[in-house]
């Protein structure tokens, strides 16, 4: 039963980290402007009628409302909410349910659209718009007065004459038809619980700016001259569109198809060494956007300098974070981390290590640095000779340095070399297991040092230090030695074991997840082909679905 929870964990684990394997780029967004839209009337409230025509208000405010919304979205930044979009015959929504929504959203803007009632014959004509009385915060009266006269110049442009912004207030007393201020509360509920709240409570503060810019808009009158402007879908649908460009004008709106709205970078985490150079590439969202222009910028440039092209230069060792922003719009952007290292390049096999006569040892070296020129050297070629892949071959007794020598970075790095003759009566074999460059490989996953001793078979004189202190893994070393001096070195490789624990586990899956998302490269070569279980010489996704489905038991890993 535990080892069937530890499994469900692990599918759980593995499942949470290949979710996010592939999560390579993110954007913020600017804050959205919310803008609640009342079609007045619905249900079994029809407000105004004209019989003589068939128009009901209630059919009519919701068709222009749906139009608004539908113009208003094509906007950026730009939340519509509906007080309701259809009631039934046999419900209505109050007023004060209405006003509510504005408020429990804490919208920027409530739009109450209505029809004047008329009757058949009627002169009256015009549209018309409400707003509060109320002077003690700009958005109140100012704003919605501004916004109004907007929409009805646009209403007038279709024709309809312009009977302007109006007030009304109530004509009861007390507390609850004032505002917290003691000032009179505006007659038109909507616009009063929009702006106090509950018609019980007189809400908080209303200086502090707590209430809702509301507007009342009448667009014109249900029956006489005016149902010109109403008698189709299309006509409603200009209205609406003179409301919508109306505010579009006054909060300087911008058509989604027409400003950035996501940065989409290549990379979000890069590692680099001093001196070093990458670009970032992206792509934006929409690609119909005006203005495609990507502000760069970096928040240490001790760190990391970028350039307006994207391009980054490491300059000092530590962590920075580079920004890309929209240029038309600031608030959306999308950021890569990077980490710079000043590498201090090491050969994985130490300082010094010790050959016999005719056999060959494979160096492994910094993985920052693997994409560099490496020329290699020895001080003595009659001691040992060094290939231009790192392969040391033993061909004399004595001691050498071996020299690596990276182009790029203009750094040596050097390790000494013993070579020892192996005296008749001597003898080192390895068995069952596979050795080649002075690298054990092929030997089984958890297995412990005494184990693992087992298959080093040695002659008398000879001993074998192994420095693990449980099971043999990738990294261990193994020395032979005569007496005091160690006369070979071995490496261990388990591939798979990237952490170097001897087993294959979730540990090394995140870190090969890791370093192909660039979080956090391998140390260095060595553990860098430990990782490539797939044997093709690079580590990629290959090799992390194969440790996946080693760790999961689908199919176990090749050790080689």
């Amino acid at each position: 039963m535990k080892k069937k929870l530890i499994s469900i964990l692990l599918v759980i684990i593995l499942c949470l980290l290949y979710t996010n394997f592939w999560n390579i780029s993110k954007a913020e967004s600017v804050k959205t402007m919310k803008i609640v839209i009342d079609p007045g009337h619905g249900g079994y409230e029809t407000g105004a009628v004209n019989y003589d025509d068939g128009i009901i208000e209630k059919d009519i405010t919701l068709k222009t409302a749906r139009y608004l919304k539908e113009y208003l979205e094509e906007y950026y930044g730009v939340e519509i909410i509906m007080t309701h979009n259809s009631l039934d015959n046999n419900t209505e929504m109050s007023v004060l349910d209405r006003g509510m929504v504005a408020r429990n959203n804490n919208a920027d803007l409530l739009l109450c659209l209505h029809y004047n009632a008329a009757s058949s014959g009627t002169s009256w004509h015009g549209a018309e718009v409400y707003v509060t009385d109320n002077t003690s915060c700009y958005k109140y009266k100012q704003e919605s007065t501004e916004i109004g006269n907007l929409i009805l110049r646009n209403l007038s442009n279709l024709g309809i004459y312009n009977r302007g912004v109006k007030t009304r207030l109530c004509n009861d007393t007390g507390p609850k038809w004032e505002y917290s201020d003691g000032t009179k509360a505006d007659y038109y509920g909507i616009i009063r619980y929009a702006m106090k709240g509950d018609s019980e409570d007189r809400g908080p503060d209303i200086t502090k700016g707590t209430g809702i810019t509301s507007i009342l808009i009448e667009h014109c009158f249900i029956a006489g001259q005016d149902v010109q402007y109403i008698n189709t879908d299309a006509k409603l649908k200009k209205l609406a569109e003179a409301d919508g460009q109306a505010i579009v004008e006054h909060y300087g709106l911008k058509l989604k198809k027409d400003i950035v709205s996501e940065i989409i970078l290549n990379k979000t985490n890069v590692n680099l060494i001093v001196g070093e150079k990458t670009k970032i590439d992206y792509t934006i969202n929409p690609t119909t956007a005006v203005n495609k222009k990507i502000n760069w910028s970096t928040n240490n440039s001790k760190i990391a300098s970028v350039d307006q092209n994207g391009n980054i230069t490491a300059t000092g060792e530590g962590t920075a974070t580079i920004t890309a922003t929209a240029d038309g719009n600031d608030k959306v952007f999308s950021q890569v981390k990077v980490e710079v290292t000043d590498p201090k390049i090491t050969i994985q096999n130490g300082e010094k290590a010790s050959m016999i006569i005719n056999t060959k040892m494979q160096l492994f070296t910094d993985t920052g640095v693997e994409n560099s020129k490496i020329t290699w050297k020895s001080n003595d070629n009659n001691i040992a000779t060094v290939d231009e892949n790192g392969i040391v071959t033993a061909v004399g007794e004595g001691t050498t340095v071996i020299n690596a020598n990276y182009e790029k970075y203009n750094k040596t790095d050097t390790i000494q070399i013993t070579v020892n003759k192996l005296n008749d009566n001597e003898n080192i074999q390895i068995e069952d297991y596979k050795e080649e460059n002075g690298v054990i490989s092929n030997f089984p996953r958890e297995v412990d040092t005494k184990e693992f001793a087992n298959h080093i078979k040695l002659s008398e004189g000879l001993k074998a230090k192994i420095n693990s202190e449980e099971f043999v893994g990738s990294g261990t070393k193994v020395e032979i030695y005569r007496g005091d001096d160690c006369i070979q070195t071995y490496e261990c490789k388990l591939y798979g074991d990237v952490n170097g624990d001897g087993k294959i586990s979730v540990m090394d899956y995140v870190k090969i997840k890791n370093h192909i998302l660039k979080y956090k490269i391998l140390s260095d070569s060595f553990y860098w082909s430990v990782a490539d279980v797939n044997n093709d010489n690079k580590v990629s996704v290959m090799d992390y679905v194969k440790i996946k489905n080693d760790i999961l038991g689908v199919k176990k890993l090749d050790l080689r």
